[in-house]
């Protein structure tokens, strides 16, 4: 039967919608700080496309040319240049804003005390994990991590053992488009665990037995069994914690972490306050994950995927308990007049907004990547062919890759498990002028350098005789070693060595 819009458009209805349209449009902003390693997938996935192979030693730079890579975001690489290269960047853009949107949707249908409480939930988990958020594979394993803990979370709930048989599938998917599968395989193992704390113990051996059948699909990717090992070795990497910020502990003295601060209050506050006891097992899973958010910032995510719908739930229970929830559960009215026209515009702002942020970055992305990246001086180095090899500077690597390969190679991008943490940490001690710092540069015959005007490296090579600045703006500086001159006899024979 029909009914006028004034029904269907009160508040309260439309402010789920609202609210997720907001989320994209806040998500569009993040993902316009375009990410460092965006631009080596994209050149990745055209030349897996291109060639029809899956690298398996690096070609992108000339200091680890031929070493092992392994290509573990291969699928992702590919469907990253798929959409590039048919929708550009307004496509990706939108794809990976609206994944980030789903997976946070995803997390609302798991919390209770829609939509007010649910809502403020992934608020908070959202805005912990936004640094996190951009156009990169790191946000497919977010929404497969979501998916992984909606199954088993419905399943330590009633026990149907066929939520479990969409698992193992989704893995074979999972390690083909990243390596974060691993955390995957991680949370069938937590929830085995929380479930028999919990008491529920008959049904830790269904989770045990389809981790088994999880665990069989990993080989089936390009790396084979590798891709067990590497992980690990990531995870356990010294550099990674040490020169990448989102792998190291997250920095409350920044104020992109105070929101995981806040959820972290907030989570603390109504696990106390509320009236009902939080199980053993949802406890052990928020340790767990509170543990490896506070460890290293990338994790962050995860933690909100498990906090949020803890948080609404104990939210509602407090509510109930206190009477509140009488002020966001009563009738609404249908909305008409002066109530309509504003709940229209509360619907239609959020979605104006999202729209105009992806024009906006569609409509001046020369200028977004201006911002970050090096775009006149590159273009300079282009033109005048300036000799290498090239030392440049690590976030921009990938920038480099995308731009300049393969008339010039890279000295190090943001593959970070190619070049090992012995490279890594020689590289940022040239970079920052310490102890040998010359070293690499002639070792490795270096030509040109391309890094930040601030860099030390930058103020050394600019009181050596033996360098000259080329080129420099507020973005960049490029230097260009000196050409030795040998001084000859008139006959034009090398003059003997005065010494």
């Amino acid at each position: 039967m029909w009914q006028q819009p004034g029904t269907w458009l009160t508040f309260r209805r439309i402010f789920p919608v609202a609210f997720f349209m907001l989320a994209f449009a806040a998500a569009v902003l993040q993902c316009s700080f375009i990410d460092p390693d965006l631009w080596w997938h994209l050149r990745a996935g055209q030349d897996i496309v291109t060639n029809l192979a899956i690298p398996h030693t690096d070609i992108y730079s000339f200091t680890k040319s031929g070493s092992e890579w392994i290509a573990h975001e291969w699928l992702s690489e590919v469907i990253l240049y798929g959409i590039y290269r048919f929708a550009g960047w307004g496509g990706l853009i939108s794809v990976f804003s609206g994944l980030i949107t789903f997976t946070l949707y995803l997390v609302y249908r798991r919390c209770a005390g829609r939509p007010y409480a649910a809502a403020l939930a992934v608020l908070l988990a959202a805005a912990a994990a936004s640094p996190l958020f951009g156009i990169r594979p790191q946000m497919i394993s977010f929404l497969f991590a979501a998916i992984y803990i909606g199954l088993l979370e419905r399943f330590a709930e009633n026990g149907r053992t066929r939520l479990l048989f969409y698992l193992p599938p989704t893995m074979l998917l999972w390690v083909n488009l990243h390596a974060g599968y691993a955390l995957g395989l991680g949370l069938i193992g937590l929830f085995a665990i929380s479930v028999v704390l919990d008491g529920k113990r008959e049904r830790a051996l269904p989770l045990l037995l389809v981790l088994a059948a999880c665990a069989i699909m990993v080989p089936l990717n390009p790396n084979g069994f590798r891709m067990f090992s590497y992980p690990i070795e990531t995870l356990t990497s010294p550099s990674m914690a040490a020169y990448i910020d989102e792998w190291a502990s997250p920095d409350f003295h920044k104020v992109t972490f105070l929101p995981l601060a806040a959820m972290l209050f907030t989570l603390l506050g109504v696990l106390a306050l509320s009236p009902k006891r939080a199980r053993a097992g949802t406890l052990f899973l928020l340790f767990v994950t509170g543990f490896g958010a506070l460890r290293s910032a990338r994790h962050i995510p995860i933690f909100g995927l498990i906090a949020a719908p803890v948080i609404a739930r104990h939210l509602w229970e407090l509510m109930l308990s206190r009477g509140w929830e009488r002020w966001f559960v009563k009738p609404e009215a249908p909305a008409f007049g002066l109530t309509l026209v504003l709940n229209c515009l509360f619907l239609l702002a959020p979605a104006v907004a999202g729209a105009g942020r992806v024009w906006h970055f569609v409509a001046h992305q020369p200028s977004y990547e201006a911002v970050r990246y090096p775009v006149a001086a590159v273009n300079y180095l282009e033109k005048e062919r300036l000799p290498g090899p090239i030392y440049n500077q690590y976030g921009w690597g990938g920038y480099l890759i995308k731009r300049l390969y393969p008339d010039y190679r890279v000295y190090i991008d943001g593959r970070a498990d190619v070049y090992g943490d012995a490279f890594m940490t020689e590289t940022m001690r040239t970079y920052d002028g310490l102890s040998g710092w010359r070293d690499p540069l002639e070792r490795l015959s270096v030509g040109t350098v391309l890094v930040s005007p601030d860099a030390p490296l930058a103020s050394l090579l600019r009181n050596d005789a033996e360098w000259k600045t080329v080129y420099e703006d507020r973005q960049a500086v490029i230097l260009t070693r000196v050409p030795r001159v040998v001084a000859t006899h008139p006959s034009g024979a090398p003059a003997p060595n005065d010494e």
